[in-house]
């Protein structure tokens, strides 16, 4: 059995992971990890520091951790933790067998947006145009008041967050990305190439930024597939 650490992006929950499970390789454990203040732990209060967002995954992550091999999938604000998680993990001796970067630059590459600062309603603008949103609750300015204060901390991780120094990983990894996806694509793909010293292999999707939620048959069949390559599915 291998944990497959999960991931989601700004705003989402481990809830946007629930439709993987029956597509997954039975030998495939997901592990949709939560991050404080999103779905299940809304109640608990927000980070806004990769640091501190890091620490509290570390430590869940390290409760499901026994014999078990394991490999982390992050998507967008999720693919910076998954770097940022690894590192901690390896630091205990827990390395990963393989690592998927999704709908993401490398961390080294900071973000040009400043979204956080904006106010409430240029940011609900902003969201609304980065796509994403149904467009039943971009109309409801409830559901987007409710979100807001969950998007901004998640924007103020994504665009406080620095990496001075790559680390390369000692495992493969796998780079995911959407054919419409601009914000993952508009730089030089090979800059995943050094966050491994093994092999760095890329995988294009049909779909926008969210195309783990358009196409999960073929993004969980990719994964299934190169798991059974590892040797351990």
């Amino acid at each position: 059995m291998i944990k497959l650490f999960c991931l989601p992006y700004a705003g989402g929950s481990s809830t946007i992971f629930s439709g993987w499970k029956r597509f997954l390789d039975a030998s495939v454990e997901l592990v949709a990890l939560e991050l404080p203040g999103h779905g299940t732990r809304m109640s608990e209060p927000l980070l806004n520091h990769a640091g501190s967002v890091t620490e509290d995954l570390f430590e869940q992550a390290k409760s499901h951790l026994d014999d078990s091999d394991y490999a982390i999938f992050g998507h967008s604000m999720g693919s910076l933790l998954a770097y940022e998680l690894q590192k901690k993990l390896t630091m205990e001796n827990k390395q990963p067998i393989h690592m998927f970067f999704s709908g993401r630059f490398p961390p080294h590459i900071p973000e040009k947006k400043v979204l956080h600062q904006l106010s409430n309603s240029a940011l609900k603008q902003a969201i609304i145009e980065m796509g994403g949103v149904p467009e039943e609750f971009s109309k409801n300015e409830q559901v987007l008041d409710f979100f807001l204060p969950i998007l901004r901390a998640d924007f103020e991780l994504l665009e406080t967050y620095r990496n001075t120094a790559v680390a390369p990983l000692s495992c493969d990894i796998s780079v995911f990305y959407g054919k419409r996806d601009l914000p993952s694509v508009l730089f030089d793909l090979s800059d995943w190439n050094q966050y491994t010293d093994q092999t760095c292999r890329f995988y294009e999707f049909e779909g926008d930024h969210f195309f783990i939620n358009q196409k999960i048959k073929e993004v969980t069949a990719k994964i299934n597939h190169i798991l059974n390559q590892t040797g351990v599915v």
